[in-house]
């Protein structure tokens, strides 16, 4: 927290003279003073705690969703080989496109720019869909469970430390 203080008091600098002109770029830093509410705010600094506390996992899963795009994308990429019909041209020109797809699938935006044509894309699609729900409300499980692991702790803390 110390260098957050540090960055957000550097637009002071402008103050001082002519010569501190370089530090005007600094008074971007000022965005960072939201960051020292975050001490005074429990609830956020309950969630910032379980962040910590969870990372392995929260990790764990963000890999397991970047393994299943790769492998989704790559699916899709090789199955989808149809020309589409409204441009003539095949769907996925190049994998980035597969993967843009996959990404939108996994994350249930479906944007609708980039969709399968033929009924295997579809079926993968709907597979993809519905494991990208899955791995979705992962993380949120996870955050939960230690946001009410941690209100325990500090209640148990606070219940004891009151009996003293």
């Amino acid at each position: 927290m110390a260098i957050i203080d540090l960055l957000s008091i550097l637009p002071i600098l402008n103050l001082l003279g002519p010569s501190f002109k370089i530090f005007r770029v600094s008074r971007l830093l000022k965005i960072l003073r939201i960051f020292k509410v975050i001490r005074y705010f429990e609830p956020l600094e309950i969630v910032m705690a379980v962040i910590r506390k969870q990372s392995k996992v929260l990790m764990a899963v963000f890999s397991l969703a970047l393994f299943y795009i790769f492998i989704t994308a790559l699916i899709m990429f090789n199955a989808e080989e149809q020309i589409d019909p409204l441009t003539g041209k095949v769907l996925y020109d190049d994998f980035f496109d597969a993967f843009y797809w996959a990404t939108c699938t996994l994350t249930t935006v479906g944007y609708g720019d980039l969709y399968p044509i033929s009924d295997t894309g579809r079926v993968i699609s709907i597979i993809s869909s519905m494991v990208g729900i899955a791995i979705i409300a992962l993380p949120s499980g996870i955050v939960t469970a230690g946001y009410m692991d941690e209100l325990r702790s500090r209640k148990k803390k606070k219940e004891s430390s009151n009996h003293t």
